[in-house]
């Protein structure tokens, strides 16, 4: 399997009905007619599958209730909210919608035994973007597994990238204007963590979705009770690694020919609208439920920010999960995060755009020709 054809498994298992209409709404390049074509081969494939599942399982997930309002990781994509979410698998109390979920979530639930063991060994150990290790019971977005439920979600401008900023505003922070596609968006999240609560068996969810941090209003109106963690990160740094990460992961994505310069620019474009949205809203977060915290302090004192959010959030003793997060961190002591130098284009270029966010968190805003850290 090449390298293109692997990255597509991030959406390899959309449900036929649901690939059939996302495609319809999109401009296919002629390069990527055979992809396509291979892609609802395989979605045909899995039709009886997935129609199996609804039938033996349906009705057991539309009745299942989550155990406790959901904890909710929020910060742009890069920020370090995949970090805080590891940090947060080390507690047994939790669940979470995980690798194996987010790639089959269609056939998640009769999917569990060779299926599963299959494609676990057939996945690479770690993430092209950042070498950060991975196995199909890791905590993931439920973005990864929306998508393959519905048309409705945010990821899909990967399938069509020439529709930033648009397909992306429409199930973020334009989330709610058309009154029809929130139903729709409502029912499949609902879904998929109903699902993630039957397969962790009953136990509370902890829940990481980069374009939540855009949807701040909405959840609070969805899970009342719920607990939110902002992490938030030095611009510049998010900037860097979110052009490295889409080019990592994009080009085994997307149905259409696009551009960086495209995607530099919706970067800048989607920090600003996610960042102004949830800064508009938190305060509709009782005080008691929230906590912010920088990457910079998660980074050099974890356990510190850990107890922190646990003392804020009323998570439970943290004496009872502190040696278990002190084990995983021990385990990290040999990984290497990326590094990117900081050229000038790179420092106007945050500056002009994302200036609000250096005053609103504190961070040092600096000029051209400061050395690279």
């Amino acid at each position: 399997m090449s390298e293109t054809e692997s990255q597509s498994a991030m959406s390899q298992f959309i449900a036929l009905p649901v690939l059939i209409r996302l495609l319809r709404r999109g401009k296919i390049d002629a390069g990527y007619r055979w992809y396509v074509l291979r892609r609802l081969l395989f979605s045909l494939l899995l039709e009886p599958f997935r129609l199996y599942e609804k039938w033996r399982w349906g009705k057991r997930v539309k009745a299942t209730t989550l155990s406790a309002p959901p904890v909710f990781l929020l910060g742009m994509g890069r920020s370090g909210t995949t970090h805080l979410h590891y940090l947060f698998w080390q507690d047994p109390q939790f669940g979470f919608v995980t690798n194996y979920q987010a790639s089959l979530h269609p056939v998640a639930m009769i999917s569990q035994g060779w299926v599963k063991e299959r494609i676990a060994a057939g996945m690479p150990t770690t993430r092209p973007m950042d070498n950060v290790a991975i196995t199909l019971d890791a905590p993931q977005e439920e973005e990864l597994a929306l998508v393959k439920l519905t048309e409705h979600a945010a990821f899909h401008f990967a399938s069509f990238p020439r529709e930033l900023p648009g397909i992306y505003d429409r199930y973020v922070t334009d989330l709610g204007k058309r009154p029809d596609e929130l139903a729709q968006w409502q029912a499949a999240y609902r879904e998929v963590l109903q699902k993630a609560t039957l397969l962790n068996e009953g136990k509370r969810l902890v829940l990481k979705t980069p374009t939540h941090t855009g949807r701040v209003a909405l959840l609070h109106d969805m899970f009342p009770g719920a607990k939110y963690v902002y992490i938030m990160r030095n611009p510049y740094r998010v900037y860097q690694s979110m052009r490295n990460m889409y080019r990592q992961i994009l080009p085994g994505q997307t149905f259409q020919d696009f551009t960086w310069e495209a995607i530099d620019d919706w970067i800048i474009h989607a920090y600003k609208a996610l960042l102004t949205a949830y800064l508009e809203q938190r305060d509709l977060i009782p005080r008691e439920d929230l906590i912010e915290i920088r990457f910079e302090d998660l980074d050099a004192r974890p356990m510190d920010c850990m107890r922190d959010i646990y003392q804020q959030l009323q998570l439970g003793d943290f004496t009872r999960v502190a040696p278990l997060l002190q084990s995983y961190l021990d385990g990290l002591d040999n990984y290497q995060k990326n590094s990117f130098d900081l050229p000038d284009e790179v420092i106007l270029r945050v500056n002009e755009h994302w200036g609000f966010a250096f005053e609103a968190f504190g961070y040092e805003k600096l000029t051209p020709g400061h050395p690279s850290e």
